[in-house]
């Protein structure tokens, strides 16, 4: 009996012990917390971003976007280079030469063993390539002013002047392709190539930056419901003291409200480091970076501040496009098709290039020229005419002497007229066109078996088979993403739906929950309980509608309506 009284004391001690550290814990005032400080974000500077401000900031600032657009500027410039090669292609030389040369015969017209010329020379040749069928025309003018010791020479100085007209025609080979106008139209499809990646990438970084968007709407807004599920708790908590003062709770229920508190807060705390890592995402798409050698003041300042979203995630009032419908969006708008198409007109460019190659090269080759010549007649007499004079002379006397009639005078001939004078004479000479040379003919190179170039036109037939083999892979995967995401967005829908009628029924149990509460027919157990509930309805409800959004936007994207969807135009160049 002893032993049984004093257990039942110690029981009831332990008891008494306990309620009271209970009412302790129940007097000890909840602090408010506010949100924990995010690293780096100024309280009072907030900007206000509309889904169309952070498209618009992306495409003026993303790096990505700025390097595909100087690609484009690039193949701009590889278009202009490759053009470049049917500029007309002037060069000139002009030449001072003094030379004197030994001579061992009186033929050569040197005195005292020994030949000195001067000669002063100019070239100039203008070469054109045409664009049609690999023709090409050349103008070829020479000029010279020539000095000469030699006897023999009738002009001193001399001027000759030549101008010659060539042309080329390939008659095979090169005739309706060659490497130069490959080039030309290889660079012309990859400027197109360029256009079409730029407006891919573009596509890209659209549909980035509304996922980023909306998952910082649904981290923002996740932390109000997080911060209003913390209100309700403590304004449970506060309810619960003044029944535990007024004597009609028992002091363990606001230690279980108190429990349910600290542990809101906790996901309230998470729920902000959530925003800062969505908010970090969409301004590494939108904001400018720095030049590698100082960050912008203006930048810093874009990073130190909050970003707002202004737009909340809403179901579209337009139905679901039927899935025939956006499956021709799809293959008529995609730019990996349109990138295929492009690579596949290139590589028909290098296969009727490489079969020209096979064949061999004959060229029809035609040149026309005329000549000019003047000079100063040279005033000292020509030894051979001397001595034949000197020969005539000599035959007539002795004719004479033997009564013979003596010999007619003969005449060695005379410069003509038309040939003295200075450069223009020469120039005058070479216009009137009576001295001209008229060539044609055929070159013909044939490489016998011609290997290399078999074996880049078999390559070129492989690379056009691996290209029909990877669209048809390219629109299978197209197929798969549209059907997915037409799914996706209907699923997402179906899930808004359930979705806001769960949060409607969570509101309605939790105030019925709070009224039994309040009338003493409930406990605080199934009012925390029912708020739990409510926040997580809130959550779910959020959560769906951004699925939604984004679903919406993933559906833009695999037909490629992005742009048209977001009203962007891009101009590349």
């Amino acid at each position: 009996m002893f032993r049984n009284t004093n257990a039942h004391r110690n029981a009831g001690w332990r008891q008494f012990l306990f309620i009271a550290l209970l009412a302790g814990l129940a007097c000890q005032p909840v602090l408010a917390q506010q949100p924990a400080a995010r690293i780096g974000i100024a309280a009072d500077k907030q900007i206000h971003l509309t889904l169309r401000d952070a498209v618009t900031m992306a495409l003026d600032n993303n790096r990505d976007i700025e390097i595909e657009r100087l690609n484009t500027q690039l193949n701009e410039f590889d278009l202009r280079a490759a053009k470049g090669v049917y500029d007309p292609s002037l060069t000139s030389s002009v030449v001072y030469q003094r030379q004197t040369t030994p001579v061992a015969s009186i033929l050569l017209g040197g005195e005292n063993g020994r030949l000195r010329t001067t000669e002063f020379t100019g070239t100039a040749t203008l070469t054109k390539r045409l664009p049609w069928q690999g023709s090409q025309v050349s103008v070829n003018y020479d000029q010279s002013r020539a000095t000469s010791d030699n006897v023999f020479n009738s002009l001193n100085p001399q001027f000759t002047s030549r101008l010659a007209v060539e042309f080329s025609q390939p008659l095979m080979r090169n005739r309706t392709i060659d490497a130069e106008r490959r080039q030309i139209r290889i660079a012309s499809k990859r400027l197109d190539l360029s256009d079409s990646q730029f407006r891919q990438r573009a596509i890209e970084i659209i549909a980035g930056v509304e996922r980023a968007y909306w998952d910082l709407v649904f981290a923002s807004r996740d932390a109000d419901i997080k911060r209003e599920s913390v209100e309700l708790a403590r304004t449970q908590l506060e309810h619960n003291e003044r029944l535990v003062k007024q004597g009609t709770l028992a002091p363990s229920d606001v230690v279980s409200a108190r429990v349910e508190v600290e542990r809101r807060i906790d996901e309230a705390e998470a729920a902000t480091e959530a925003i800062q890592r969505a908010e970090n995402a969409l301004k590494a798409l939108i904001l400018p970076s720095g030049n590698g050698e100082q960050w912008p003041a203006s930048n810093r300042e874009q990073w130190n501040a909050a970003l707002v979203p202004a737009e909340q995630p809403q179901l579209k009032p337009e139905a679901t496009l039927p899935m025939e419908d956006a499956m021709r969006l799809a293959f008529n708008n995609r730019q990996e098709l349109e990138q295929y198409r492009l690579r596949k007109e290139m590589n028909k460019i290098d296969v009727e290039y490489f079969r020209d190659q096979t064949k061999p090269q004959i060229n029809l080759i035609a040149s026309y020229g005329t000549y000019g010549l003047a000079g100063t007649e040279r005033s000292a007499i020509n030894p051979i005419v001397q001595s034949n004079q000197l020969l005539f002379d000599r035959v007539n006397q002795l004719s004479q002497i033997a009564g013979l009639p003596v010999l007619p005078p003969i005449s060695f001939g005379s410069t003509p007229n038309k040939f003295l004078g200075g450069y223009g004479q020469s120039l005058g000479n070479l216009w009137s066109n009576d001295y001209r040379s008229f060539r044609v003919g055929i070159s013909i190179n044939w490489s016998l078996g011609n290997r290399t170039a078999k074996a880049q036109y078999g390559r070129a037939l492989a690379e056009n088979r691996k290209l029909d083999t990877e669209r048809q892979r390219i629109e299978q995967t197209i197929e798969v993403e549209v059907r997915n995401a037409l799914q996706a967005v209907e699923v997402a829908k179906r899930r808004v739906e359930a979705a806001t009628n769960s949060r409607v029924n969570a509101e309605l149990q939790y105030q019925s929950e709070q009224r039994k509460f309040d009338g003493g027919q409930s406990t605080n157990f199934f009012v925390l309980d029912r708020q739990n509930a409510l926040s997580a309805a809130r959550g779910r409800e959020l959560k769906a509608l951004t699925d939604y959004t984004k679903a919406a936007a993933e559906l833009q994207r695999a037909m490629s309506t992005t742009l048209s969807s977001n009203n962007v135009a891009l101009a590349t160049r």
